[in-house]
């Protein structure tokens, strides 16, 4: 009962978008891929990998443009080993990702200004990953993980930014991304994070290279550590630079 109204909601979505350019994939079973590439404004894009055994999908979808803005993104997969990949670039834009099930993966970059991201992936999950890159100004993410062994790789840079991150479960963790500045601390340059760990031997490790940041971590359970290091100005140590503004991904074509 629970899925057909998973199901219902993403086609609930894609009728939303009727009145826009849209694109629509939906795969029933396991070791599909679908892709959408938009480079123009106002797209409207929605993946649906679902039903049944759906195992070892792939979705990826591109909205990213000089010119772009005003695009939503909307993926929705469940069992386990699917991954979602959504690139956004331009100014106002959307995504929204949702997850049922095990080992799976989020890979996020949205870059531009006044845009907003929404991860779930739940319930009972395990071993999932969200590997999430937000750049730009007044930004919002939200990620919800219920369940254990689940992962954040954050990186927010940029002002007036809003992060609220939820785990549930057992050794849970918030941390960098590899091979960027100061892994594994994860880096937020936004002005409010907001992080809450239930559970045992959840981790948080945090840099937030900004002034003026609001920093609030919440962790109730066992075992659990929290590392947080707050301000540009320290003397023993060089806050990482923000990463560049993606919004030129893909210009003239879609990449």
């Amino acid at each position: 009962m629970k899925r057909l109204v998973f199901f219902i909601a993403a086609l609930f979505v894609t009728s939303l978008a009727m009145a826009q350019p849209h694109a629509d994939i939906t795969s029933i079973g396991s070791y599909n891929t679908a892709t959408i590439k938009q480079c123009a404004s106002e797209n409207w894009a929605t993946i649906v990998q679902d039903l049944r055994v759906s195992v070892g999908n792939s979705a990826s979808i591109t909205q990213c443009c000089d010119n772009s803005w005003n695009n939503r993104a909307f993926v929705y997969q469940t069992e386990y080993d699917n991954t979602a990949n959504v690139k956004q670039g331009g100014l106002s834009n959307f995504a929204q990702v949702n997850q049922w099930g095990r080992e799976n993966n989020v890979k996020l970059l949205q870059g531009g200004a006044n845009s907003q991201v929404y991860i779930t992936q739940h319930p009972l999950s395990f071993n999932n990953i969200v590997d999430f890159v937000q750049i730009g100004n007044r930004l919002l993410a939200t990620i919800d993980q219920r369940g254990s062994y689940n992962d954040v790789l954050l990186r927010q840079g940029g002002n007036d930014g809003i992060v609220d991150i939820d785990q549930d479960g057992v050794n849970n963790e918030v941390y960098g991304i590899p091979g960027q500045y100061l892994r594994p601390y994860a880096y937020f340059a936004g002005a409010s994070l907001d992080v809450d760990q239930v559970g045992t031997d959840n981790k948080l490790m945090m840099w937030s290279g900004v002034a003026g940041a609001t920093v609030d971590v919440l962790q109730t359970g066992l075992g659990n550590t929290a590392t947080v290091y707050q301000g540009a100005g320290c003397t023993s140590c060089t806050p990482p630079p923000i990463p560049p503004d993606p919004r030129l991904c893909c210009p003239g074509t879609p990449q």
